[in-house]
């Protein structure tokens, strides 16, 4: 496996890259990575941060990223229009260590896009108090990890939706 399929496969899982020094990476992940993933993860981090760090063509990931996001959201928006219900409900990590479950998955949806909204929001204006810029940042980092698992979760399992209100 290439280390761009490696960062896709680890990206569709709801993970997040940052580079925090030149040779620190920190992953952050909606639910614990598999061991083997994780492996990988250590073995290439080399090719990872030399990645990351190329920015020709400028923000080439990050635009990959950002159209997943786009399709996330749409998807959750959709879900929050349509008050989208699950006949069963799903089990997932909202955060690492947080366990949720519901089959109210338009409510859920409209919650996380509410706080999403108010964190960009808030993130521009530069927030307020002790919520500062970077807080705000995690918040919406928390919010995407959040309908990323619940997508992964509604995806993975066989599960029929009731899409009437």
């Amino acid at each position: 496996m290439t280390v761009e399929e490696l960062l896709r496969q680890v990206r569709a899982r709801g993970a997040t890259f940052q580079v925090v020094e030149e040779s620190r990476l920190k992953v952050r992940a909606s639910s614990p990575l598999p061991i083997g993933i994780m492996e990988e993860l250590r073995q290439h981090k080399t090719a990872i941060l030399a990645l990351l760090a190329d920015e020709s063509p400028p923000n080439a990931l990050a635009d990959v990223n950002q159209g997943e996001t786009a399709k996330l959201l749409a998807w959750a928006a959709h879900a929050a229009e349509t008050g989208m219900t699950l006949l069963k409900p799903v089990h997932f990590l909202e955060t690492p260590l947080r366990p949720y479950t519901t089959a109210d998955v338009g409510r859920y949806c409209r919650d996380q896009l509410s706080c999403l909204a108010m964190a960009r929001s808030n993130k521009v204006t530069g927030g307020w108090g002790k919520y500062t810029s970077e807080w705000w940042n995690e918040m919406e980092t928390q919010s995407i990890q959040a309908l990323t698992a619940l997508k992964a979760t509604i995806d993975e399992t066989d599960i029929r939706v009731d899409e009437s209100p």
